[in-house]
């Protein structure tokens, strides 16, 4: 076989065995958004059809099988299946010996949503220092921590910051927190400002603020309650939007497809474009989307509830897509999901869910809603 296709077909086997690294992980979903390369994984992957397929064919030598299977399959109107990846083409040649090799390494049943475990988030994220040294924190290991402004305590999923103000002359030193997918974790900073992380989210902040102002960049969501300071105003910074705020309770989340979404439960924000003078004033109750198309602003009265549940250890979905609450579900149990049929990506779905519970039981109360079936393949979930 060519080395590009004995790398791809190495890749497959170790991810039927349970056995890739996050770097071969990455590579095998770069793989997987081609959709006739989903096919293949798919098909490969189904030991029934396999054996089906064997038995028929099973005097093959590898190239004279595959032309007997490609003419079969024209006979039956799928020439798509290779037409369009020539990958995939090759990748079928080596069938023979694929089946053999996967057969060696698979578990010995079949992956299903039944057997398959797949656990929730936990506290964990990874602390990047000043000096550019990346600590990797988690729920079972406190740390004590230095910087020449103050300290910082790790326990129990969460840092705290303590440190003295800095005058203006002074310049600031930051740090970044980052929540990977899977993951959670809650950060209480120098003015008593605390801030609850997101899966896959990243929050930069200065280790001691000035006597001027309170500035923190976000990517993600998060959920801010900021301490209350007339002299000092607190920002949060997107990729799209500017928080000014007055001391309040609120949550932003940039990880909508199309829109950068704040909500604000007490008190009183103020909200503009990056880079712009012109601001939108919020009450509590209200949402405020950034339409990354358009660069416009919507404010409209919402039921907070469904913005902010999830630090509360819920998941509130009303009237939200599959393929968003997929999404969502994806970045908290740090699964990929792959639709077979993309027309199941905009059926809608209501519930009301512990955060913590088995993906499973998130999966079930889709599944006897919608009547839509999945299963879990390594850490795929495939929406049949």
């Amino acid at each position: 076989m060519e080395k590009s296709v004995e790398k791809t077909v190495a890749l497959l086997r170790k991810s039927y065995a349970g056995r890739l690294t996050a770097e071969e992980q990455a590579e095998v979903d770069r793989l997987l958004s081609d959709k006739d390369m989903q096919q293949l994984y798919t098909t490969i992957g189904d030991d029934e059809y396999l054996i089906q397929e064997f038995r028929r064919y099973s005097s093959w030598l590898p190239m004279s099988g595959y032309q007997a299977f490609r003419k079969k399959k024209r006979q039956q109107k799928i020439q798509r299946f290779t037409a369009r990846l020539s990958v995939a083409a090759s990748l079928l040649i080596a069938l023979g010996c694929i089946w053999l090799l996967v057969e060696q390494e698979k578990p010995e049943k079949p992956i299903d949503i039944a057997e398959t475990r797949v656990e929730p988030g936990s506290f964990r994220a990874f602390l990047q220092l000043s000096s550019g040294e990346r600590i990797a924190l988690e729920d079972t290991h406190p740390l004590d921590l230095c910087e020449t402004e103050g300290t910082i305590q790790i326990d129990s999923g969460k840092a705290v910051y303590s440190a003295h103000q800095l005058s203006p002359a002074e310049t600031e030193t930051y740090h970044i927190l980052s929540v990977p997918r899977g993951g959670e974790y809650r950060l209480l900073l120098t003015d008593g400002t605390a801030v609850h992380l997101n899966a896959e989210s990243e929050l930069r902040y200065p280790v001691a603020f000035t006597t001027t102002e309170r500035k923190v960049f976000l990517k993600g969501e998060a959920w801010f309650e900021v301490a209350k300071d007339v002299d000092r105003p607190f920002y949060v910074e997107t990729e799209d939007v500017r928080i000014r705020v007055y001391g309040t309770s609120f949550n932003v989340n940039t990880h909508r497809f199309h829109t950068t979404e704040t909500v604000l439960v007490s008190g009183e924000i103020g909200i503009a474009k990056a880079e712009s003078t012109e601001e939108w004033r919020m009450h509590p109750g209200q949402l405020a989307s950034y339409d990354r198309n358009s660069g416009e602003i919507s404010l409209q009265k919402v039921d907070v509830r469904k913005y902010t549940a999830w630090q509360d250890g819920e998941f509130c979905f009303n009237d939200d897509t599959l393929e968003e609450i997929l999404e969502e579900l994806g970045r908290w149990y740090d699964v990929t999901v792959f639709f077979q049929s993309p027309g199941h990506k905009e059926i809608q779905f209501s519930c009301h869910l512990k955060r913590y519970e088995d993906i499973r039981k998130i999966l079930g109360a889709i599944t006897e809603s919608t009547g839509i079936l999945f299963e879990i393949n390594n850490r795929t979930v495939i929406v049949k």
